[in-house]
């Protein structure tokens, strides 16, 4: 497929402009057009010169010199970092053949930051935001569930701006995305090496955190649980680090549970009870806006 023309579509979009819109959350570039996010709903693909071929192989490129890698049939795909000005950092995700047919696609994603998301964004009423707030204060255990897209990333961000900053939080991320709460924390990223590439050791999240018990954490935040950190996790919180977070893909609080629970099985342990304070479920509302659409407190607190 020829990418898009301008008489086939009459906007042209520029990625600059895109990339000065903070309401734009993902934006990928490729041979079709230049699609984006923004508003609950995706738009275009839309003819753009950022998406003529030099271009795009340009722009893939930078983006895997900035990760140390060089694109090619044994390393087809990369995942990386532009910061294109102080107050505008992306996540990058870059793909070349064999991977795609067409020829190599960008996906961009803003990172979140502190000032940039609030509780009273997803759709709850204040008596609900109140006990999140007493929850966080409480130092609670939370599990955040939800599907892909549906804002567990931005929500954990706008709940860190309720730590006290008095606190050292340890964030633990495959990718870093999670803003520091305050000076007193720190991040742990992994050390991936997929294609076998890469110098050093390998470092998992499962690593992390068992690293980060030794860092003297008041809190631990893992970005995303998908694998055996679940098991580490759970050891983590049976053995006193409570006010740990984590987001899991999962339709509902009890499948959340159920989810968490069949990851620590892939370490060999079968789960024997609930680690978890409290699961937040989120999805959309009828308005298409991010909100929570369960809350599922453990049975001992006094609701």
């Amino acid at each position: 497929m020829q990418p898009i023309s301008k008489s086939e579509n009459s906007e042209s979009v520029d990625l600059g402009a895109l990339l000065g819109r903070e309401s734009v959350e993902d934006i990928v570039i490729s041979p079709r057009g230049l699609s984006y996010y923004e508003s609950f709903s995706w738009h275009g693909p839309f003819a753009s010169s950022d998406c003529e071929p030099k271009q795009i192989w340009y722009l893939a490129n930078k983006i895997a010199e900035e990760a140390r890698l060089q694109l090619g049939v044994t390393q087809p795909s990369v995942d990386s970092f532009l910061c294109v000005s102080p107050q505008v950092c992306l996540r990058a995700h870059v793909v070349v053949a064999p991977l795609v047919f067409e020829g190599p696609e960008i996906t961009l994603r803003r990172l979140p930051s502190l000032d940039r998301f609030r509780l009273e964004d997803f759709d709850m009423d204040p008596t609900m935001r109140e006990r999140l707030e007493q929850s966080v204060r409480r130092g609670d255990s939370i599990l955040v569930s939800g599907s892909t897209g549906s804002g567990k990333t931005s929500f954990l961000t706008a709940l860190m701006k309720n730590i006290s900053p008095s606190e050292r939080v340890l964030v633990l991320e495959d990718s870093p995305e999670l803003p520091l709460p305050s000076p007193l924390c720190t991040k742990l990223v992994c050390q991936n090496n997929r294609f076998g590439f890469r110098e050093g050791a390998t470092w998992t999240l499962e690593d992390l955190v068992f690293e980060s018990l030794r860092m003297r954490p008041d809190r631990i935040v893992v970005g995303e649980c998908r694998s055996r950190e679940a098991l580490a996790i759970r050891q983590a919180l049976q053995t006193g680090h409570r006010g740990t977070w984590t987001t899991i893909h999962g339709a509902s609080p009890r499948e959340a549970l159920m989810r968490f629970d069949a990851l620590c099985s892939l370490a060999a342990e079968t789960p024997r009870e609930r680690v978890w304070d409290l699961v937040i479920q989120l999805g959309r509302n009828h308005e298409g806006r991010r909100a929570i659409v369960a809350l599922d407190f453990r049975e001992e607190e006094t609701l």
